[in-house]
């Protein structure tokens, strides 16, 4: 009894806040489990209420994070030689020195200069400063951060050079890419920064980004990208802070108001901003990898969505919190157990045409899965149906083909269920909705869809097939005007057919003295009759303009080659 008492004290010192040792305390249990949460004894792990939040104390019992673990921060630079985090700099194995690459002077030190604010480094120490040192703050993951510079010192910065630090990120081993940054512009097509992301995103990385801190529905670009784990803030309350964007298509949410970290010079301060909620997210995704490095993209981003918390226990997605608050315990926590994550799926598919979905189950490697299969049906909670059972074992793939949307239904609705060592586990529930597009133009679309570049490529094409067919008819035309005139007899010509007589006889021509013969090619019949000079009629270049796009086009055109725009 005296050793249960004792554990419930230094338990109870660590949640009343009190300055102390790090202490890590085993497990106790008899009729419940009691256990001593880690406590950093960084000096202002205090005033970091950001982490009692995600449940970043609960999960650095399991882990604090992985070296091998490397995130990318594309921002103002981060201040790399600040005594809180230099330790957790990623170094390039290229050079054996550097710690990314400045987009904006064009050489590999990374330095943030972005004096007042020190952006970069703010973001940089939510994800990765270096906890337990007695100094300064604790970071969310001891992992390796990548500083990509592609801001100036006033925190602006072009979507080239941000583009070009993603695919950096990507092309040298950042598994989680941090943006803390966007614009409220709306773009009528692919940028490069999407492209970049695309990028990314096809080669195992996890972008993250803030949503933006204008107060409104909509998300800043690039967090409203499909591509894209957006990011919202909640301030102490645990509610939605005023100045967070939210909306439709929101992923997370997370701390953003007071939040303390580095700043330059070997300081700490204070920041607030959707900047400050993206990294936490950032940091439990690294804590996740951690655990498991072998989690995809799509995995990492499932668990992140599935162990949220809805503040006061609200639906399980609206726009203000997207799934919810990020929380790191939960998540972790998500991988001692099987966890079904789906990897594939189609979101809409026309009514006479097949899909499948494509799952995995995740948690302890080799756990045997006796049974897993679709279960679906055309009204929310009710899922009759089921599609054929398979087994195998964790961390394995599986998928069921042959799907089909039923006939006069506009939603399909499906979960995936598993039963391993005896008890079932199911996914949430998913929906794929019915298209009014004829099957080979959504298997056309989802095809260009899946790759933004080839769309672009597609839209440019068809572009120029337009305008091409206007400039073919009027070609046809201005030939169909002016028909060729006959210079020479018809014999003269081979395709033209003879009268029924025997062909004339050949005058040999006799050769001449002071010379060889000319080739036998070169030789025309005689004329059998003098043919009157027909002169040839010239087209008169006479030019229009077009009323519509204002191209200049000649005055016989029946369309603009530009815009298309007939003429009569």
């Amino acid at each position: 009894m005296a050793v249960f008492l004792a554990v419930f004290a230094v338990a109870g010192t660590f949640v009343g806040g009190l300055t102390g040792p790090v202490v890590r305390a085993e497990s106790v249990a008899t009729n419940f489990p009691v256990h001593a949460e880690f406590r950093p004894n960084d000096p202002y792990y205090l005033d970091q209420w950001g982490m009692q939040k995600i449940g970043a104390p609960n999960a650095w019992d399991v882990t604090l994070g992985k070296p091998s673990v490397v995130v990318a921060v594309v921002d103002t630079g981060v201040w790399w030689t600040h005594q809180d985090i230099q330790a957790n700099m990623w170094v390039n194995p290229a050079d054996g020195t550097t710690h990314g690459y400045d987009f904006i002077s064009g050489d590999t030190n990374p330095m943030d200069e972005s004096s007042g604010v020190y952006h970069g480094t703010g973001v940089a120490g939510v994800i990765a400063a270096i906890i337990d040192n007695g100094q300064d703050v604790a970071g969310t993951a001891q992992v390796k951060v990548m500083a990509l510079r592609a801001l100036g010192l006033n925190g602006q910065g072009s979507s080239f050079n941000t583009s070009q630090a993603i695919r950096w990120a990507a092309q040298n081993g950042a598994k989680i890419i941090n943006l803390s940054l966007g614009t409220n512009e709306t773009f009528g097509g692919p940028t490069d920064i999407q492209l970049a992301i695309d990028y990314a995103w096809s080669r195992g990385a996890l972008v993250v980004a803030a949503a933006g801190n204008a107060g409104t529905g909509t998300l800043d670009y690039p967090a409203r990208l499909s591509n894209v784990v957006s990011v919202a803030a909640i301030d102490e309350t645990g509610l939605k802070a005023s100045f967070s964007n939210y909306g439709s298509g929101l992923d997370l949410a997370a701390p953003g108001d007071r939040i303390l970290t580095l700043d330059g010079n070997n300081q700490v301060h204070y920041l607030t901003g959707t900047s400050f909620a993206a990294p936490f997210v950032t940091g439990a995704a690294a804590l996740l990898l951690s655990v498991d490095p072998a989690l995809t993209n799509v995995e990492l981003w499932n668990i992140l969505n599935s162990t949220a918390v809805q503040p006061s226990g609200g639906p399980a997605y609206n726009t203000n919190y997207g799934w919810g608050v990020v929380n790191a315990w939960n998540a972790i926590n998500a991988l001692r157990q099987p966890f079904i994550s789906v990897n594939a799926y189609p979101t809409s598919v026309s009514r006479s045409s097949t899909f499948g979905v494509t799952w995995s189950i995740l948690g302890p490697v080799g756990t045997p899965v006796a049974d897993t299969h679709v279960v679906w049906g055309t009204a929310s909670g009710r899922l009759g149906n089921a599609t054929p059972t398979q087994s195998g074992s964790t961390h394995q793939s599986y998928t069921a083909n042959g799907l089909t949307l039923p006939s006069g239904t506009d939603t399909f609705y499906f979960k995936v269920v598993a039963m391993v060592n005896g008890t079932s586990y199911e996914s949430r529930e998913y929906t794929v909705g019915a298209s009014n597009l004829p099957d080979f133009l959504l298997v056309l679309y989802q095809l260009l869809a899946s790759n933004l570049l080839y769309l672009a490529l597609f839209i440019l094409a068809l572009a120029a097939v337009v305008a091409f067919i206007p400039q073919r008819r009027a070609a046809r035309a201005r030939r169909a005007g002016f028909r060729p005139n006959t210079l020479y007899p018809t014999n003269y010509y081979v395709q033209s057919p003879h009268a029924s007589q025997p062909p004339p006889t050949a005058t040999l021509a006799q050769p001449r003295v002071e010379g060889p013969p000319p080739p036998i090619e070169f030789v025309r019949p005689a004329p059998t009759q003098q043919m009157p000079s027909i002169p040839i009629p010239t087209a008169t270049a006479i030019k229009k303009r077009c009323p519509n796009c204002g191209t200049i086009v000649n005055a016989d055109n029946l369309f603009c080659f530009f815009c298309g725009t007939p003429f009569r």
